[in-house]
């Protein structure tokens, strides 16, 4: 059975017009219903039925702006298009101040124009209607519902899938009252069926890995019907599988949505309730699982981007190592460092990453340097040392083009800027001095300082601290160096060898 024909109330004096207009509208599957005057058009819209009324702007006991204030007021959802022969401009923005929808000449009526205009009339209405039917129904379920919208917004901001995947199943066991939840990730397999990728919650060790044929488990019926799952005793059902299905408790009830978006397939179920999920605890959580979509692809992405950055930089590493053979390892024992210094310092996690990664590159552009001035055993000339000296900004010129490593840029211009000002390449001084860079240049310093090259003895540890602590305020940041030292007397056991 389909939708019942949106209602259009039609008011004008002239019976011969409205008539017309009701039977243009009927044609067009419209249930246009007609009044003579104001009086009639109100008794009528009493019950708040119609998506809109077409009304006569000039009538013997009402005006027609008149009565489109009355008839909002009555039915607030209803829009007014007013059509009449003695309209002008006035009367128009008259309308528009007084929320008329629209506003139509009767002496050039165009029956295309008055359709556009009572179809955009009634689909507003209907959009304003369901828009409150949700407000209410959202109202009314307040308890089930509060929260989402920070739930949402901090999953939104976790860029970590397993992260995404435990805090969306605290919020739905919360949301729902529920004893238990899980949150499952699905490959698709050649053919038919599906494989669990990634579980989270309840008796997720046991199913990772397990392979659903294609009539097993109630996540395919949820994914089938792409809709929220209901039930009060989940074994009942001929697609239950014990192996995947379960979720241990007691209780009764069962619920499960489908996490679906891009390359997301998956489901969302929380279990065991001493009072019986309903249909709001389905739509509440049909609305988290949504939501959850979102962030669950927004974390594929950027591990997958994490992946292919640091896949990229190992091997750029690499590369500059088979370049620079007096530094074997440096990158990563400056970035090694550099996440010590980071985590004392207690930075967020993506700005450490960016030091990491920007430690791990910082003399990137040394590839672009003349090999045999990377690997000269005499000392450099000062054509050579500038050209070495270079490499900061070649980094940057190397990588620049790539968006990915946008935020690590600033490091690696900057790390042999000097606290007071007297560094390259542009000459920086104290803060003006990205944080990164003033952290690699103290873990490049240091790791320099610790190993054998043609170009410098090695110092043990303790002469390199006390290196770093003389030239604190001059060459390094002093704090930096005050925290770099205290971490690395605390933690040089945990530091990898490099």
């Amino acid at each position: 059975m389909g939708s019942p024909a949106p209602r259009v109330l039609v008011v004008d004096d002239d019976s011969a017009f409205r008539t017309m207009v009701c039977q243009i509208l009927a044609d067009r599957g419209y249930e246009a219903v007609a009044a003579p005057n104001a009086t009639e058009a109100l008794k009528n819209a009493g019950d708040g039925s119609f998506l809109a009324a077409v009304v006569d702007l000039v009538m013997p006991d009402m005006g027609g702006i008149e009565l489109a204030d009355k008839l909002k007021a009555q039915s607030p959802d209803t829009e007014v298009v007013i059509l009449t022969g003695h309209g002008d401009m006035g009367s128009a923005i008259a309308g528009i101040q007084q929320g008329v929808f629209d506003y139509l000449q009767k002496s050039s009526l165009d029956i295309a124009r008055l359709e556009r205009a009572v179809q955009e009339a009634t689909g507003k209405s209907r959009l304003v209607r369901r828009n409150r039917a949700l407000f209410q129904q959202t109202q009314e379920s307040n308890r089930l519902l509060k929260g989402l919208h920070d739930v949402a917004t901090e999953l939104a901001g976790e860029a970590y899938l397993d992260r995404v995947l435990d805090k969306l199943v605290h919020a739905a066991r919360s949301v729902c009252r529920a004893a238990a939840g899980r949150a499952v990730l699905f490959r698709r397999l050649p053919g038919e069926g599906l494989v669990i990728e990634g579980a989270v919650g309840e008796g997720a060790s046991a199913i990772r890995g397990a392979r659903l044929g294609p009539e097993e488990g109630l996540s395919s019926v949820a994914l089938a019907e792409d809709a929220p799952l209901l039930l009060a005793d989940p074994r009942q059902h001929p697609r239950y599988s014990s192996r995947t299905d379960e979720l241990s408790t007691p209780l009764p009830g069962f619920l499960c949505a489908p996490l679906r978006r891009g390359r997301v397939l998956g489901v969302l179920s929380v279990a065991g309730r001493a009072a019986p999920f309903g249909a709001e605890d389905r739509e509440a959580l049909g609305i988290l699982a949504r939501q959850a979509s979102v962030a669950i692809e927004n974390a594929l992405e950027h591990e997958r981007s994490l992946n292919f950055f640091t896949h990229t930089s190992e091997i750029l590493v690499s590369f500059l190592e088979q370049l620079d053979v007096f530094y074997p390892g440096h990158s990563r024992g400056v970035a090694a460092l550099a996440d010590m210094v980071t985590r004392r310092m207690g930075l967020g996690e993506e700005e450490r990453r960016h030091i990491h990664f920007g430690a791990l590159l910082h003399d990137i552009g040394k590839v672009l340097v003349d090999p045999a001035i990377l690997r000269s055993e005499d000392k450099l000339s000062e054509a050579q040392r500038n050209l070495l000296r270079d490499h900061a900004s070649a980094g940057v010129k190397l990588l620049k083009p790539i968006s990915h490593w946008e935020d690590i840029l600033p490091v690696i211009h900057s790390h042999h800027e000097r606290w007071d000002g007297n560094g390259y390449p542009l000459g920086l001084a104290g803060e003006d001095i990205p944080i990164g860079a003033r952290v690699v240049a103290v873990a490049d310093a240091f790791d320099a300082m610790t190993r054998s090259t043609p170009h410098g003895s090695r110092r043990t540890p303790e002469e390199a601290l006390a290196e770093l602590e003389a030239c604190a305020g001059s060459q390094f940041d002093p704090k930096v160096v005050r925290l770099f030292v205290a971490e690395y007397r605390q933690r040089r056991d945990q530091i990898p060898a490099t």
